[in-house]
């Protein structure tokens, strides 16, 4: 996979989620580049890594991402998933925990609540694969800011999504369907943050209480008056939070 990298420390890895790239954690990853050695790969189909074949499940995601760490010399690591990468990070800690130092689950859930998000998995993949990548993430992105289209970062967001391939995307889709990692995550002993926006519309305040509720060592941090870009939206908080859980404080 092709990945950005700065700073150095412990290790990092930022993990994009959909109609997004590396690009999105650029700021991020600066912030944290005083005290960690920062990762953030191009998952297969977004990216740098746009023209790669897409991965299939969830499990292909979480061994590539062990299998570059691997690449890279890195045994433990502490890792942060957007979204999508979520499930991924889930995934690792029920696979792979004596990898994980520590976990920063972002904008996620356990499992996915159509009742709640803002609109069905199912729709969303159906949408994709007859409106295209470019018309989806018009659709999708402005649910990620409290003012939508109006946000400074998000004509930046939409450039980024440009790079989303349909494989990519409809991989990502199919890899959720039906996911839920609620019974296995009682067995996670790995400290865990799970962070999101008030105005969060992907997986809102209920699925993240129920996904610390889920693991034994789990806080959760709501920042106020932002939604599923909350590292955009409120930068300074996000970072003192993500940087303190890091730190063990």
């Amino acid at each position: 996979m092709e990945f950005m990298r700065c700073g150095s420390g412990r290790p990092l890895f930022l993990l994009h989620g959909f109609c997004s790239s590396s690009a999105i954690w650029r700021d991020l990853a600066l912030a944290l580049s005083d005290t960690r050695d920062v990762i953030a790969p191009d998952w297969p189909g977004f990216g740098r890594d746009a023209q790669a074949p897409a991965l299939q499940g969830l499990r292909a995601y979480a061994r590539a991402l062990l299998a570059l760490a691997d690449q890279l010399g890195i045994g433990a690591f502490d890792v942060l998933g957007h979204s999508f990468s979520g499930f991924v990070v889930q995934q690792m800690l029920c696979d792979a925990p004596t990898r994980v130092h520590r976990a920063v689950l972002y904008g996620a859930g356990a499992r996915v609540e159509p009742a709640a998000r803002f609109e069905s998995i199912e729709t969303t993949l159906a949408r994709m694969r007859d409106e295209g990548p470019d018309a989806t993430a018009r659709r999708v992105l402005p649910t990620w800011f409290r003012s939508g289209e109006n946000h400074p970062a998000y004509a930046d967001c939409l450039e980024d999504s440009q790079s989303m391939s349909p494989h990519g995307g409809a991989s990502m889709m199919e890899a959720v369907q039906g996911v839920d990692f609620t019974p296995a995550l009682a067995a996670v002993r790995t400290p865990a943050l799970v962070i999101l926006g008030e105005l969060e519309r992907s997986h809102p305040l209920a699925s993240a209480l129920a996904l610390r509720s889920a693991l034994s060592r789990a806080s959760l941090c709501v920042l106020p008056d932002c939604g599923h870009a909350a590292h955009l939206e409120r930068p300074a908080l996000f970072l003192a939070a993500v940087r303190g859980f890091l730190n063990g404080e």
